[in-house]
């Protein structure tokens, strides 16, 4: 099957209901979207772009306009945002209705609630960081939810600092502040990451907070130190009015703690009822992820389509990050995104089993399914 070359109308038309609630009715794309003629210029300028990616990559799915339109709902970890703009972007195009898809894509709070949301079946799918895959499970192992496709190849799990608090080194980290959500995996996992850098965790305070306060404590001073993803806590800092060269990172990853990082995840039921689907599904996000590797500009002009309150230059400059920081690294140049190394996830699942105090090690085929991944056309990184 060929692609065919959308018009503008149909660019920017949604294909399916999206909803900022935790879990809502969903609500249908607000029609003043459509006439936004700014976003639409945007969109129209890097269309070219969008179309050679698309028309370089095989089609995703030969039968897919022979299926019935297949519901699909799923669950981001975090706000509409530049983490999750190609799905957006995927949707306006006509890419998952043409597989025979009907999707609704949600905001969500944290990977956690993504992880609960799928392995609770409520949803067929979600971005989940895969070390939360393995905690769930462990929890609740009838649940059996598997990640299927990697997107974060370095995990972002660090310590975030601002350059007054002399925070240089991880024994800097003694008798600091550090602010924390508790279902954060930063969090859950800094015991490890303390014993790997021989912290004296006891030697740390704590100001637990929720996700959404995390930032402040720090900008605010009632901290020295925050834990989380690296994106996320930098653009909510600048956010704050932090200047960015006095953000300071100390990865996880750089004291030897090398975990795969969010990847989607697909619930039982999806997977052994309606496997066609599932694998169209992961084959259209596969060709969204190299799309929007090729266009970030494009990109996040669809999200602002959808969204016209963002800041689209922000989004924009978190997409960027996330394209050089996770997505691009020796691994996914050389065997593309998608795919995982098992010995490598087995050997992470150690450090996993250790912070999380679970029960066993985690073995890697109970956390990643290869079946569902699309072909290496599809997966390697846009030239």
């Amino acid at each position: 099957m060929k692609f065919r070359a959308p018009d503008c109308a149909q660019f920017i038309a949604p294909r399916c209901f999206y909803s900022t609630s935790r879990i809502g009715t969903p609500l249908a794309m607000p029609t003043s979207v459509h006439n936004k003629g700014n976003d639409m210029h945007k969109i129209t300028s890097s269309r070219r772009a969008f179309l050679q990616v698309a028309l370089a990559a095989p089609f995703v799915m030969k039968a897919g306009r022979s299926l019935a339109a297949t519901p699909v709902k799923f669950s981001f970890s975090a706000p509409f945002d530049g983490s999750n703009a190609m799905y957006l972007m995927a949707d306006q195009m006509g890419w998952y209705k043409e597989a025979g898809l009907e999707c609704q894509f949600d905001a969500g709070g944290g990977s956690g609630e993504a992880a609960t949301r799928t392995g609770s079946g409520v949803y067929d799918g979600g971005t989940v960081d895969i070390n939360n895959v393995a905690e769930f499970n462990s929890k609740n192992p009838t649940a059996e939810i598997r990640a299927v496709y990697m997107a974060y190849f370095k995990s972002p799990l660090c310590v975030a600092s601002l350059a007054k608090s002399g925070i240089n080194k991880p024994s800097d980290l003694a008798g600091k502040t550090i602010g924390a959500a508790a279902p954060d995996g930063a969090y859950r996992l800094f015991s490890t990451y303390a014993k790997t850098t021989s912290i004296d965790a006891a030697a740390v305070k704590w100001n637990m907070v929720g996700l959404q306060l995390r930032e402040a404590v720090l900008a605010g001073g009632s901290a020295d130190a925050i834990l989380g993803f690296d994106s996320t806590m930098y653009f909510g800092l600048v956010k704050a009015g932090i200047a960015s060269a006095d953000i300071k990172f100390m990865y996880y990853a750089d004291a030897g703690l090398d975990l795969y990082g969010n990847a989607i995840v697909l619930s039982k039921k999806f997977r052994t009822t309606n496997p066609e689907a599932a694998k169209a599904f992961v084959a259209v996000s596969a060709r969204a992820y190299q799309a929007s590797m090729a266009d970030p500009k494009a990109t996040i002009a669809a999200l602002k389509a959808f969204q016209p309150l963002i800041n689209a230059d922000l989004e924009e400059e978190k997409l960027r990050w996330l394209i050089k920081n996770q997505f691009t690294t020796p691994e996914t140049q050389k065997n593309g995104l998608g795919s995982v190394d098992s010995a490598r996830l087995s050997k992470s699942m150690e450090a996993v089993a250790a912070g999380f105090g679970l029960p066993s090690v985690p073995k890697a085929e109970d956390l990643f399914d290869p079946s569902f991944l699309p072909s290496a056309e599809l997966r390697k990184l846009p030239a």
